[in-house]
């Protein structure tokens, strides 16, 4: 939404409102009154109404004279009425009275709500900038912080109360504020940032859905990096992915500059992918070296099968927080097979065509591929001066496209022949001689998957299966 639209929207609610109880009680908050000073796109409208029960009477108000398109949805036990305008139904509103909370449960991040000033209002938001409020019955802008424009006009991050009761009613909010300085890249307040590390414990009573749903917001956003320093320069890595401290001062081997975090960080920076599966999987690619280093007696530095060991940790870290078993899945292999390419030489010299047809088929799909091949290539140049593999990757990719032109690419190939043929065709029961020969039909599918059924069924004829 542009501030046009944003202005529009208003001027409608003005109209609407003028010369009735809700004229002078109805603000446009947060995260629209930012952008909009920003110059920024805005995402959502949201308001509230400044008299008890405000949210919800203002919406059935404007339902019952018939300025809404549909009907009103309401949460009553948040206070919270959803609503579209007849005259702009593509934007939903959510409208809810101003609040303040009492959080009389240590244990709960759960408050009682009740009706409260504006003034109370803007103290329970998590940070300055998103506690502005635009009044739509003349437009005016209200800074009841005193800090909020200035905050916006020096990019600074702050809580709009004192950040040891902030962070101490909502620890979540200490994430919130992670989240919102590494999306526009602005500094925490000197003393917000010694709030968030006094009470960062406090994120012990944070659910896993909650922590998940930031963490992905951070690492989607436009500055994973910065994101993942502050969870860790704050201490809420801890309550995060309490694995990845152990990189924070892992010393690593030739190959790389820097402690094994570092490195991470380099990678997660130079994925070129926005896909969450993806930097989800630089940030845990190497969390398995904690466990796997090894030294010799020489001082050579060893990782042996970090990529295994790694797999699983990351299986178990994403399942704490609670991610769905198709994305485990895809974070899990991308970690297991981001070691695969290393051996094949810095243009791929060494990588033989079926080699390459393999990896193709083991993806089983080319977004999986391709989403391997994005996290290969940040590795590949996250290394050391003389150790990186900058054109390993493109050289592949290249390939890959020749294969598709000419249809031998085998991302989703499919023997001709089945189990059951082979059964057939060798005369076997069911076993391990089948899936022999199922596996010597595939090699030479790698070979050449543009050879027709009749030479598989010729070469199978000829093939004495190892487990006969």
């Amino acid at each position: 939404m542009t501030a046009a639209d944003f202005d529009k929207m208003m001027k409608v609610l003005r109209r609407l409102t003028a010369g009735t109880e809700w004229e002078g009680h109805v603000y446009a908050v947060g995260g629209c009154c930012r952008d909009l000073l920003l110059g920024a796109a805005i995402k959502d409208i949201d308001l509230v109404v400044d008299l008890p029960f405000g949210g919800i009477r203002f919406a059935k108000w404007l339902e019952e004279r018939g300025f809404l398109a549909g009907k009103v949805v309401v949460y009553e036990s948040f206070g919270t009425a959803m609503f579209r305008l007849r005259e702009a139904p593509n934007v939903e509103l959510e409208c809810v009275m101003t609040r303040k909370e009492k959080y009389l449960d240590r244990l709960s991040r759960n408050p009682e709500t009740v009706h409260g000033t504006l003034e109370e209002d803007c103290l329970r938001r998590d940070l300055t900038i998103n506690a502005l409020y635009y009044r739509v019955s003349d437009g005016v802008v209200l800074d009841l912080t005193g800090h909020s424009q200035e905050d916006l006009r020096k990019h600074v991050i702050r809580t709009p109360a004192d950040p040891d009761m902030t962070y101490d009613d909502d620890p979540l909010r200490i994430l919130r504020c992670v989240r919102f300085a590494a999306r526009l890249g602005w500094e925490v307040e000197t003393e917000t940032f010694a709030g968030m590390v006094r009470n960062v414990y406090r994120l012990e009573i944070v659910t896993k859905e909650r922590v998940r749903a930031e963490l992905d917001m951070m690492l989607k956003g436009a500055r994973p990096v910065m994101a993942m320093k502050l969870l860790k320069e704050t201490g809420a890595m801890h309550y995060v992915l309490p694995e990845l401290e152990d990189l924070y001062d892992l010393d690593q081997n030739k190959y790389h500059s820097g402690t094994a975090w570092e490195h991470t960080l380099e990678v997660l920076g130079g994925v070129k992918s926005d896909k969450l599966e993806v930097r989800m999987a630089a940030l845990l690619h190497d969390v398995g070296k904690s466990r796997t280093k090894e030294v010799t007696a020489d001082g050579t530095v060893h990782f042996l099968e970090h990529e295994k060991v790694g797999a699983e940790m990351a299986e178990e870290m994403l399942r704490c927080l609670r991610y769905s078993n198709a994305f485990i899945a895809d974070v899990k292999f991308m970690v297991l097979h981001h070691m695969d390419f290393k051996h094949y030489g810095p243009h791929a010299e060494k990588m033989r065509d079926k080699s390459l047809r393999k990896k193709m088929y083991i993806c089983g799909s080319e977004e999986r591929f391709m989403d391997l091949m994005a996290l290969v290539d940040a590795d590949n140049n996250a290394h050391a001066e003389g150790h990186k593999m900058s054109e390993e990757v493109p050289v592949i990719l290249e390939r890959v496209e020749k294969m598709k032109a000419e249809g031998s690419a085998t991302f989703t190939y499919k023997l001709p022949l089945s189990g059951m043929d082979v059964m057939g065709l060798k005369g076997l029961e069911p076993g391990p001689a089948v899936k022999d020969c199922l596996e010597y039909l595939m090699k030479l599918a790698f070979a050449n998957p543009l050879r027709d059924k009749e030479e598989y069924v010729k070469h199978l004829k000829g093939y004495k299966p190892i487990s006969e």
